[in-house]
């Protein structure tokens, strides 16, 4: 087996042994029940706009908008699309869930205004016409449907939504190994750790790159990520 392989393969089970300490968790969340539309829709709308800040200020300010009974119905697409644009802005702002509020405004109304007109106002409707495939769902999204998902359809968002819905709803997808790793910071020094890449890879190079280690074992991509994470926050500690 792959030296590399190897090592990747000890970090995970460090990490499902719990010796690579998990950091708090910044996907902050209202605890919906994971298979409601409600949850689908709170982990998917913020995901669009997740570009060019800190996720963890975005995603606590997410859960500000959900809680504050004047902002919570800019996470229901048929109440977004009563409401004027100046409306919607200012609410976005409220809490700083838009930072960008002309672009992150526009982007949130138009995903709202898709999942209102071809998709019953949820999210799961647009998993169901992918057929809860991830490879489907990638496709749907970037190439057959890209009009409709203004950000989500770039390479890193529409994998950082999927991951994300593998984290925190109750979505059973095929073709899991589809969905790339989401090279962020943390995975990209990671992988520079590990020799997978080099200081200064693109991120689409070490997601193939990792795609390719991956391929034909039975650890996805997107299972690996949140032991980069976890094992780059903890100064690379344990050692493989």
């Amino acid at each position: 087996m792959h030296s590399t392989l190897q090592r990747v393969i000890r970090l995970n089970t460090y990490f499902k042994q719990g010796k690579i300490p998990t950091l708090a968790q910044h996907e902050v969340h209202p605890r919906l029940p994971k298979g409601s539309r409600e949850n689908y829709l709170y982990f998917t709308l913020p995901s669009c706009i997740n570009f060019q800040r800190s996720s963890p200020l975005m995603w606590r300010s997410a859960l500000k908008t959900w809680n504050d009974p004047a902002t919570n119905y800019v996470f229901i697409p048929e109440k977004v699309v009563q409401k004027s644009w100046k409306t919607l802005q200012r609410d976005l702002f409220k809490h700083r869930l838009a930072v960008q509020p002309n672009k992150h405004t526009e982007i949130w109304s138009l995903i709202s205004h898709t999942l209102h007109d071809f998709y019953h106002d949820d999210p799961r409707k647009v998993i169901q016409a992918g057929e809860c495939d991830a490879a489907k769902l990638i496709q749907l999204i970037q190439i057959g449907q890209r009009e409709r998902f203004p950000y989500l359809r770039g390479g890193k968002l529409t994998n950082y939504w999927l991951f994300i819905l593998t984290l925190y709803t109750n979505i059973k997808m095929t073709n899991m190994n589809a969905i790339s790793i989401i090279p962020d910071t943390h995975v990209l020094q990671s992988s520079v750790k590990l020799g997978i890449a080099k200081e200064g890879t693109s991120p689409d190079a070490i997601a193939a790159a990792w795609k390719k280690l991956l391929a034909g074992f039975a650890l996805d991509p997107v299972e690996i990520h949140p032991v980069l994470w976890n094992w780059s926050r903890n100064n690379f500690q344990p050692e493989v």
